[in-house]
């Protein structure tokens, strides 16, 4: 069940900066290990948390894209990013693992996408996990298709999600 977002602590966004990368990596690999065993089997946590600890390629995931950091105003601490590229792809939507369900990845990805249109892009796609997949429905995704495919040796079923 959704919470409102009044149950969230008070927060605010900002732009990702290179002193973000190891907390969202933090953050990343926790979401990884707490909302992957509701769909995906031990082996498969494990190899999707593992990106986090893959340094040069995180920060590349993060400072790639126009990415937005939701951070408490009482103790600075992240609670979620999104990043949407130049070229209209989600690269990343997170929140913190005691979050999840309450909306803040909904209000992140709306954000990210309005300073995207704002810059001129009109489409939008993302790859998905089952997790994650009903937060970019309700934005108005699609389903484009499913692909099965292995990463870290183990295969995952990813959902490829578009918005014209």
């Amino acid at each position: 069940m959704l919470r409102a977002m009044s149950d969230l602590p008070d927060w605010q966004l900002r732009p990702a900066a290179e002193h973000d990368v190891p907390a969202l990596a933090a953050l990343y690999a926790d979401t990884a290990r707490s909302a992957g065993p509701w769909c995906y089997t031990p082996q498969q946590v494990n190899a999707w948390a593992s990106f986090a600890a893959d340094t040069a390629a995180f920060r590349d995931y993060v400072l790639g894209a126009d990415t937005w950091v939701a951070q408490a105003r009482a103790d600075a601490r992240v609670l979620g990013f999104c990043g949407v590229d130049a070229q209209g792809e989600v690269r990343s939507l997170y929140v913190a693992s005691d979050l999840h369900r309450r909306g803040l990845g909904s209000a992140l990805l709306r954000h990210a996408l309005g300073v995207a249109e704002g810059r001129g892009a009109r489409r939008f796609a993302a790859w998905a996990t089952p997790f994650s997949k009903p937060v970019f429905e309700r934005a108005g995704f699609v389903l484009e298709r499913v692909v099965r495919e292995p990463y870290q040796g183990v295969l995952f079923d990813r959902y490829r999600l578009r918005r014209d």
